[in-house]
């Protein structure tokens, strides 16, 4: 495993910072239903910085009214959360080249964990490695809504559930093992970078 050559929180805010995201990661074209997803093209330790989730950063208000206005195709990337006691939004729906927008839910056993860090008095959301990650592998993490139709449950083939949870049915019951509607990441303050 590599050594670490900054304590990854000042390695977040310095991409954070610069706009930028980190080497090592690649994006792979997974399948029709899944879409894309970024997957790593060497190690990371548990706890290492990743990626950005950049976006435009919106009110509650503004976001529902996004909300009623974008396809659905468009809403899965309005990320909402919590931050100074009031509901924000960051609406990564524009195809920016960034690469958070492209990480896929797992909310099983992901290999990333979502945290909100105030960079001069702002929130990004950053992920951060949930344990080793062997280069190959997807980063995912869990998207927190227990509504999404890819965690709907039958008791049929894998190929009869992808097809069956792609429109409402009365067999298709959602995954109710988290409840949260705005999941509250991990929160973390930082003012500066310092190299």
């Amino acid at each position: 495993m590599r050594r670490r050559l900054i304590p990854p929180r000042e390695d977040a805010v310095c991409h954070v910072s610069a706009g930028r995201d980190k080497l090592g990661l690649d994006i792979h074209y997974i399948n029709a239903f899944k879409g894309r997803g970024i997957f790593t093209t060497v190690p990371f330790q548990k706890g290492d910085f990743l990626l950005e989730y950049r976006g435009k950063l919106i009110t509650k208000e503004e976001c529902e009214r996004r909300h009623r206005v974008y396809h659905d195709s468009l809403k899965v990337f309005m990320f909402e959360f919590k931050f100074d006691g009031k509901l924000w939004c960051v609406d990564a729906s524009q195809e920016d080249g960034s690469l958070g927008r492209l990480v896929n839910d797992n909310h099983i056993s992901p290999s990333a964990k979502m945290k909100i860090l105030n960079i001069n008095r702002k929130p990004h959301l950053c992920l951060f490695a949930s344990r080793d990650i062997s280069p190959g592998e997807e980063i995912d993490y869990n998207y927190g809504d227990s509504d999404w139709p890819w965690r709907c449950k039958t008791e049929t083939s894998q190929i009869q559930k992808t097809v069956s949870c792609l429109k409402p049915q009365p067999n298709c019951i959602p995954n109710n093992d988290l409840d949260l509607k705005h999941p509250e990441p991990e929160r973390v303050n930082i003012i500066q970078c310092t190299t």
